[in-house]
């Protein structure tokens, strides 16, 4: 069973799952908050998602920096 997306900012309706698209294909030029909001073709709002897109992106530079230490 598939585990339906979150939203992580409402304001601009962008959940989870694009979060961790736009990580994945943004290289490592996606490494704020804002960066994300760019890729996804608008601005941060009310700035409630902020946190939670830097933990994303947290989880994200350490599982790569794992992946690395392992090769």
């Amino acid at each position: 069973m598939e585990v339906p997306p979150v939203f992580v900012c409402v304001c601009n309706a962008i959940n989870d799952r694009t979060v961790r698209e736009i990580l994945a294909t943004g290289g490592g030029g996606v490494d704020t908050p804002a960066a994300i909001h760019r890729a996804a073709g608008c601005k941060p709002q009310c700035g409630r998602c902020l946190p939670e897109m830097a933990g994303m992106i947290r989880e994200t530079q350490t599982a790569s920096a794992f992946a690395k230490a392992a090769d």
